[in-house]
């Protein structure tokens, strides 16, 4: 699934080619994604200047001029977003939604169907964006903000930077990057968190996080950005699926499952804290 960095690397491309420009139609091909889309709704947004393109947390939001129109988009686990050609373009079995250009389509593909496409035009109350936390990259995301929500947790400290009510965009790949980097285990309950680990932990993710945006990303399958290219963050990964530990080289990574997800550590670097 993409995470913060590949879906701001799509933002950063959708907003250079969608902004100031106006779209002539939309058209939906098929409505059962995550949620249906409902399609008369999507009729508004014809004839409309798309006035800014911005990320919240792993959602990418289009905002059109006059009445305050957002167009959301998630990702799921295998949205695409591309642009084709007007003149060209074929249809993909898995393209669900199109607006058209006065030069180009903008093609959202998604075989898995896990993604969503939404309308709104009251984002602050919006059903999958009111609850989420902070902005990993924000100010507010600091040591005194994750030590005070990690009182009293029980949920594993991977679980809990993992949860979008807590903080945005962080999934299982720069979770366990992050994790490695502070030496923390990512079975270590979140109440156990200290002020001391939870400044390397918030600044690791925002390292990390950063470093990854600036190499587009990471591709670990399917993921590709708005030019159909692949993230590189990939070569910078430290412990996230390798073989031995980066420090301790002799030693093979351990790869656990916390909620379901694969979750590598160095039992040298990263001890559990009983």
């Amino acid at each position: 699934m993409p995470e913060l960095p590949e879906v701001e690397t799509i933002m950063s491309l959708v907003k250079r080619r969608l902004t100031n420009k106006k779209v002539i139609k939309c058209k939906v091909l098929n409505s059962k994604l995550r949620w249906p889309i409902e399609t008369r709704k999507f009729k508004v947004l014809e004839n409309r200047t798309i006035k800014s393109v911005k990320r919240r947390g792993k959602y990418i939001l289009i905002e059109f001029e006059l009445d305050k129109v957002i167009l959301i988009i998630h990702l799921g686990m295998t949205g695409v977003i591309s642009f084709a050609n007007n003149h060209v373009y074929k249809r993909h079995k898995h393209d669900h939604f199109l607006l058209f250009f006065n030069d180009f389509i903008f093609v959202f593909n998604d075989i898995r169907k896990f993604g969503s496409i939404h309308i709104t035009k009251d984002i602050s109350n919006m059903f999958l964006i009111k609850n989420l936390g902070v902005e990993p990259l924000s100010k507010k995301f600091d040591e005194n903000y994750l030590l005070q929500l990690s009182k009293n947790r029980l949920c594993s400290i991977k679980e809990f930077i993992m949860n979008q009510k807590i903080v945005v965009g962080i999934g299982n790949i720069y979770a366990t990057e992050a994790l490695f980097l502070s030496k923390i285990h990512p079975k270590m309950k979140a109440k156990y968190l200290t002020l001391s680990k939870a400044k390397s932990l918030v600044s690791n993710i925002k390292d990390v996080l950063v470093q990854a945006i600036d190499m587009g990303g990471t591709t670990i399958k399917d993921y590709v950005n708005a030019d159909g290219k692949p993230g590189y963050f990939t070569q910078k990964l430290n412990i996230y699926q390798k073989k031995t530990c980066p420090i301790h080289k002799n030693n093979t990574v351990k790869n656990i499952k916390i909620s379901g997800r694969s979750s590598f550590f160095c039992n040298l670097c990263q001890r559990e804290e009983l």
